[in-house]
């Protein structure tokens, strides 16, 4: 795989063969240490997985991958190799902040495909377009186990076609792999799978050890009860006899039901039934889809391939989360029926290395009338197929050529949509477009839920504590939404008016993040999830960090560790993206793109001259402190501007509305030019992008003049000489006049194009399109971090 001219984009290998390797491997050799015989290979691989348990799997094997090989001495591994977790909560800025260099980010397809589509779920919207560029250029795609993929499948083959169709900076192709995989599909309106297939060779197939896992024996049988709609209690009782029976000392046992609430009932009447049997040596685990990461992390401890069984041996009650890729090998597997290809993949868990002569597959019967979340007829083929196995082998190898069905109807992406999302400015609605039916359907959409101990109402609590990945738990909206009618401490945060409000059940969207009080219960540390909980949930162990909970009128990103001047932060923030864009010359950027950059960079604080804004940082010194002295021009204190004058203040406004009035670009740069950059300096936040609009609760200027966020018809900002700058020359912005009237809806009183004219143009422009405009969004933003981390030589004293 490593060595062909370009990376397969389909790939079918049996389960245990070892695809995540090969990917991630080889991708590392192409970046590496074949660098100059591969030069298109992506500088980020983006690994998709369908299921959240693998996520953690996934990362630290390639942590580990990368650490062996820098031992090992592989040519260009002397430089760091990050591998990332992208799955909610505050997650480490650095993967956003340096796209220059290479990294592996993993995260469940919820996770990446929102972000890919400009709805992050549990992300701030304001960094949803940041997200957006950052997957969608330079970037190998993965995804792994597609069979279990639902309708995200079908989106992934759209977004591959619209990347081809709009264009991208670098290469952006994707890879579809699966021990069960049809190349149909993949097949789109709009997306056509490659014709040829990776599959193994025969050399691969004579490999003793890969020999001996694709010929495991494994022999299948029909027994135990059928789910049916009555006395569920029964049936637990039922198949945790039968589990019993099953078990064999000193071996594991693993249990795959097809929902939740059913892994819950034999999970507890199993632990009821073998209470202070077998002397209690059997230990009991139960792992499914709604637990906090902080618990799943434990779970390598008993599933993973060196994992020691107890003398009692294990039995481990799961739903379908072990389907795809979890290194377990059971001795012998109980699952309920389920379609054919999520039965291969669960099958696949059961003697896996082929370290036994002999391991059993029993399966459970389910009626129709249960069948969801599965649709009764891919059921009743999959058992029509299970009968006809009875008593027979079912190793991988006995079960490779046996046809496949597509498990699902996909709700297909197109372009009409994929264009609708890219513009993210919030409305009164908070712009919340549902996108989950592009990513599952068979699966209804989740929130997420942490608890937190604290008195009163969250305001002071939650000030300055960050949400972390570790402590959020997913949850079906549906649940959580009857959570939210019978419990009252539980809030989501408002980025409207920045605060914490109380949980509206009928206003709960999907990927939405809910703050519960720790004694209102819902959640046990051994069974995840559970609404019917009482007992206080135990905290997250705390981990530091700051918070990231921004509102529409919120200037958190101008608190720094020092005191830094406007002219000062502007100028490091060009020098950044100079450094930047040397880091990415291999994407070819074109002369007037590169000068944009630049140009917006240094330009993109100008806002902040504003007196609103130098009223605002001023006021943010503590009174036992002094504010610098000097008629200085600020952009970056040591303290937290809490609120404006003017609610919903926003300084990159005032600085596009500044550059549109101004004479400084009327000779140095051509139109072309002018417009990227004023949009950009506008986007760099996130918060002012295609459209613009006033908000409710905004100060109405007294003698009627024209306001939007907080910027005024008539406003001044004084001169800015920002000075000699590299590759720009002298840079000096007039005292300008801001003049609203490009905000209006079509032509204004001069004759100009409006804001939404000219930023669609910009969206629609051949040379640019959705992706790569997002891209030079988030270099900006990189940039303007990176600046604001960087103390240059200016610290200033106080008197």
């Amino acid at each position: 795989m490593a060595t062909r001219r370009e990376l397969p984009t389909l790939v079918h290998i049996p389960t245990g063969a070892g695809k995540t390797a090969a990917v991630v491997l080889s991708w590392i050799w192409r970046r590496r240490a074949g660098k100059v015989d591969y030069p298109g290979t992506p500088r980020r691989l983006v690994y998709c997985l369908p299921v959240r348990v693998l996520v953690e799997q996934t990362a630290a094997n390639a942590r580990s991958w990368v650490e062996s090989l820098r031992k090992a001495g592989l040519p260009g591994m002397e430089a760091p190799l990050p591998v990332y977790v992208l799955m909610g909560g505050e997650e480490p800025e650095d993967w956003a902040t340096h796209p220059e260099q290479e990294a592996i980010l993993v995260g469940t397809e919820d996770m990446l495909l929102s972000r890919a589509l400009n709805r992050g779920y549990a992300s701030s919207p304001f960094r949803w377009p940041r997200e957006f560029g950052l997957l969608n250029n330079d970037c190998l795609w993965v995804f792994d186990e597609i069979q279990l993929m639902d309708v995200g499948l079908a989106t992934s083959a759209q977004m591959a076609a619209f990347r081809t169709r709009f264009g991208t900076y670098g290469s952006c192709p994707s890879l579809w792999m699966s021990a069960t995989l049809d190349r149909e599909w993949l097949r789109t309106v709009d997306f056509q799978p490659a014709e040829e297939v990776f599959r193994l060779g025969e050399a691969d197939r004579r490999h003793a050890k890969l020999a001996k896992r694709l010929r495991a024996r494994k022999v299948l049988s029909k027994g135990g009860p059928q789910v049916s709609v009555k006395g569920s209690k029964r049936y637990a009782t039922e198949v945790a006899r039968l589990i019993e029976k099953e078990h064999r000392t000193g071996s594991l046992t693993l249990v795959v039901v097809n929902t939740v609430e059913r892994a819950r009932d034999i999970y507890r009447e199993l632990r009821r039934l073998l209470a202070g049997k077998h002397g209690g040596s059997v230990e009991i685990r139960l792992i499914h889809s709604r637990f906090r990461p902080y618990e799943r992390q434990k779970w390598a401890a008993f599933l993973g391939p060196e994992a020691p069984i107890p003398g009692g041996g294990r039995i481990v009650v799961s739903t379908q989360v072990v389907e795809a890729g979890v290194d377990v090998s059971a001795t012998t597997l109980i699952t309920e029926l389920a379609p054919w290809s999520a039965l291969v993949q669960r099958i696949g868990r059961c003697n896996r290395f082929g370290e036994n002569e002999e391991s059993r597959v029993i399966w459970l019967d389910v009626a129709a009338e249960q069948s969801a979340p599965y649709s009764p007829g891919e059921l009743q083929l999959a058992g029509d197929r299970l009968n006809q196995l009875e008593g027979r082998d079912v190793s991988p190898q006995a079960l490779e050529e046996l046809p496949l069905e597509l498990p699902y109807e996909p709700y297909l992406l197109r372009l009409r949509d994929f264009i609708d999302l890219f513009d993210t400015t919030p409305d009164l609605s908070e712009n919340v477009v549902d996108i989950s039916r592009f990513i599952r359907s068979t699966d209804e959409p989740d929130a997420f839920a942490f608890w937190r101990a604290f008195e009163g109402e969250p305001g002071e609590a939650m000030a300055d504590s960050p949400i972390r990945r570790d402590e959020l738990c997913p949850v079906p909206i549906s649940q959580l939404r009857l959570f939210l009618e019978s419990h009252e401490d539980c809030w989501v945060w408002d980025r409207h008016d920045g605060r914490w409000r109380t949980a509206s059940a009928g206003r709960l969207r999907p990927g939405e993040v809910v703050l519960i009080r720790d004694s209102a219960g819902g959640y046990e540390t051994d069974a995840g999830w559970s609404p019917e909980a009482r007992s206080p949930v135990p905290a997250v162990p705390e981990i530091s960090g700051r918070p990231e909970r921004e509102s529409l009128g919120s200037d958190q990103s101008t608190e720094a560790r020092y005191w830094q001047t406007l002219k000062g932060h502007a100028r490091r923030t060009a020098e950044s993206m100079r450094h930047l864009l040397g880091g990415l010359t291999d994407l070819d950027f074109p002369d007037d793109i590169r000068e944009a950059c630049l140009l917006a960079a240094l330009l993109h604080d100008v806002g902040k001259a504003h007196a609103v804004f130098q009223e605002s940082i001023l006021r943010s010194v503590p009174l036992n402190e002094r504010a610098p002295r000097g008629r200085t021009l600020w952009a970056k204190s040591p303290h937290k501007i809490h609120w404006h004058t003017r609610p919903f203040f926003r300084h990159e406004l005032a600085a596009a509305l500044a550059l549109l009035n101004s004479s400084l670009f009327e000779e140095a740069a051509p139109q072309a030019v002018r417009h990227l950059v004023c949009y950009l300096v506008a986007a760099h936040h996130g918060k002012v992008r295609i459209s613009v609009r006033s908000l409710p609760g905004e100060e109405v200027p007294p003698d009627g003049r024209r306001f939007a966020r907080g910027v005024w018809e008539g406003d001044r900002l004084p001169t800015v000489d920002f000075g000699d700058v590299a590759d720009l020359g002298h840079v000096m912005l007039p005292e300008t006049k801001l003049d609203l009237g490009p905000l209006e809806i079509g032509l204004d009183a001069k004759g100009r194009a409006s804001w939404l004219e000219r930023t669609l143009a910009l969206r629609d422009r051949a040379d640019l399109g959705p992706f790569r405009l997002a891209y030079l969004e988030a270099l900006v933003r990189a940039a303007d971090v990176r600046a604001s981390e960087d103390p240059g030589s200016e610290e200033v004293e106080h008197a």
